[in-house]
């Protein structure tokens, strides 16, 4: 059973996430049950859990804070936002942090629960890979070029590429840069890179930006055109392509589909 945080400093909210999801049938346990970042780190330390989930706006310590709190300590459990702000640096801030999904409130349970139902999976997939990983003397260490990140872990090292990555999400990005960041051969980085997150550097990086520009689209009346420069598409043309590969709809049929099921 993987392990679950609720974090809300709103009690029905916080009781409706505890009841209403069929956290048995997911395969997944509560707990715990917070109503501050501070509550929450306590717990967290103590059940390390697999999945958080985690308001924005909290008193003493906001969700962003403690999920940052949380990467500190070394904890790199997933993370799903509940979230009503609408700034862009949130949403940066929230990639930066490793957190894999939001959901704006006022939460949709259905829509809730078939994204903690993905995440469960993906959290299964993982450790079943670390564990074949883990397992092969060959990649127990990373080869010692002369750097001093020649000596961090490979979790260390991925996730310096993700905060890296997700600071110049804005520009162009290549393998070779990320991986000269690191001090590590540009094979060997993408060798850790596809297991610790099952996806290749480009598919990632993908990813990432159009994330991003959902929660713009979703959140902002910034032009189409802003958005995709702003997550490193500086022809409007081709971050259309490239979101419509991705979900399906082109940025714009995105933004009026969201208005509508916001309403």
């Amino acid at each position: 059973m993987l392990k679950v945080l609720l974090v809300d400093d709103e009690a029905p909210i916080l009781n409706n996430l505890n009841r209403v999801l069929p956290w048995e049938e997911m395969g997944m346990t509560v707990s715990g049950m917070a109503r501050s970042g501070m509550d929450a780190l306590r717990i967290a330390e103590e059940e390390h859990p697999d999945l958080v989930l985690c308001d924005i706006r909290m008193p003493v310590m906001d969700g962003l804070t403690f999920v940052g709190k949380l990467r500190e300590l070394g904890n790199e459990c997933e993370v799903l936002l509940l979230t009503g702000y609408q700034e862009f640096d949130y949403a940066r801030e929230a990639i930066r942090l490793g957190v894999r999904e939001y959901i704006c409130k006022p939460i949709h349970y259905e829509e809730l629960g078939n994204k903690v139902r993905e995440i469960g999976a993906h959290i299964r997939s993982r450790k079943y890979k670390d564990k074949l990983f883990n397992s092969l003397p060959l990649f127990q260490e990373v080869p010692d070029n002369g750097s001093e990140n020649s000596k961090k872990s490979s979790d260390q090292l991925m996730n310096m590429a993700v905060q890296y990555i997700t600071e110049k999400l804005s520009s162009d990005i290549g393998i070779e840069e990320v991986a000269g960041k690191l001090g590590i051969s540009s094979s060997y980085f993408c060798l850790l890179f596809k297991n610790r997150f099952s996806m290749t550097f480009v598919e990632y990086v993908t990813q990432q930006r159009v994330d991003a520009a959902k929660f713009m689209l979703a959140h902002s009346e910034k032009s189409i055109a802003v958005i995709g420069s702003g997550v490193g598409y500086q022809e409007r043309r081709y971050f259309t392509k490239v979101f419509q590969k991705q979900t399906g709809m082109s940025p714009k049929e995105y933004r009026e589909a969201w208005k509508r099921s916001a309403e």
